[in-house]
């Protein structure tokens, strides 16, 4: 049984609209004890300023949740997968590199074919 689960940007649009298939995810995942982790530059690239994200703004200030950020080694890191990939989007390499630091653990995503490009071994939960 996995203890992590990392959600991409697409978990987090599916959290602001509510979406039944995420929340039950995420209610599995907190009956089994596992982390909710979401890497900083996902929150950067789907979080805008202003009251139209209330749903993801209460989501994220839940203390169950942790957050992995981005230093240096893991920069290396990212920028060799994106280069052994041939692919370009940091965002997503960032989710690929804390899946695999994770133990290979699950990624729910709505966009499994650039995960796959990424790693094609990282277990995914589309959404």
């Amino acid at each position: 049984m996995n203890k992590a689960l990392v959600l991409d940007s697409g978990a987090l649009i599916a959290v602001e609209r509510r979406s039944a298939k995420v929340q039950e995810l995420l209610r599995a995942a907190r009956a089994r004890e596992a982390s909710v982790v979401v890497p900083t530059p996902v929150v950067a690239q789907v979080v805008r300023e202003g009251g139209r994200q209330a749903n993801l703004r209460r989501f994220l200030a839940d203390s169950y949740l942790r957050f992995a950020g981005l230093d240096y080694p893991a920069a290396l890191e990212i920028g060799a997968l994106l280069g052994r990939s041939g692919t370009a989007d940091v965002v997503d390499a960032c989710v690929a590199i804390c899946a695999q630091h994770l133990g290979h653990c699950p990624v729910v995503t709505s966009d499994p074919d650039d995960l796959r490009k990424l790693d094609p071994t990282l277990p995914l939960i589309v959404i």
